[in-house]
């Protein structure tokens, strides 16, 4: 008797593309749950004064850099 082997190889493959999905699906799940946020110190999270010091450029300049 001849066997439909065209239905088991559907089979197959749609329970492979299934399992792919899935490993994938997880692998990123699991992965954006490791990532761990810094934890900013007050150092880094002060306002920067936006005023520039025009000594300093005129030192560098005086040094020729």
């Amino acid at each position: 008797m001849k066997k439909n082997y065209s239905q088991e190889i559907f089979i197959i493959s749609i329970l492979t593309l299934t399992i792919t999905v899935l490993w994938v699906y997880l692998g990123i799940h699991f992965a954006l749950q490791k990532s761990e946020k810094p934890a900013l110190t007050p150092q880094e999270t002060r306002i920067l004064n936006p005023q520039l010091d025009e000594s300093v450029f005129e030192e560098l300049k005086a040094r020729k850099i």
